[in-house]
């Protein structure tokens, strides 16, 4: 659903000095927290994660999951890769609160990669750009936002 939303919004003609951010994030040593405190502990890990992604972002920005434990965000209207970047370390700092799960820790926390779509590209090229730079974040030292 969120590629669709994704392949829309590419489509939309966009006022000048607008783009379209998206944001990659990968949940850092999700299997960790599955193995450890089990499946349902990576689920309400996984739930939080949504929840604090979504009051985090604006109206009309839209996050959704693709994978496991992958999210995209989409922000149009965004100006610049700074804003976009400026958003996702917003995101990485609420997510990286605890959850408190049946009478446990969970720390989790998301590597983000961010980007800007270019005038007429698809959406594989964005979500695949975005995803190398999520790849960096996690080589770099997870818990953190590239850009790319």
């Amino acid at each position: 659903e969120v590629i669709g939303r994704l392949e829309s919004a590419l489509a939309q003609p966009r006022s000048p000095g607008s783009q379209l951010g998206i944001l990659f994030c990968d949940v850092d040593h999700f299997k960790t927290i599955n193995d450890t405190l089990g499946h349902a502990a990576g689920d309400v890990a996984l739930s939080t994660l949504a929840a604090r992604i979504s009051e985090t972002i604006r109206q009309g920005d839209t996050v959704g999951r693709i994978g496991g434990d992958e999210m995209v965000v989409l922000l149009p209207g965004v100006h610049s890769l700074d804003e976009v970047a400026q958003i996702a370390e917003k995101i990485r700092c609420r997510a990286a609160e605890p959850i408190e799960y049946d009478g446990k820790t969970i720390r989790a926390t998301l590597s983000i990669g961010a980007t800007v779509s270019a005038p007429g590209e698809s959406a594989n090229g964005v979500t695949a750009r975005a995803d190398v730079a999520m790849y960096q974040a996690k080589q770099a030292r997870r818990n953190n936002v590239v850009r790319i």
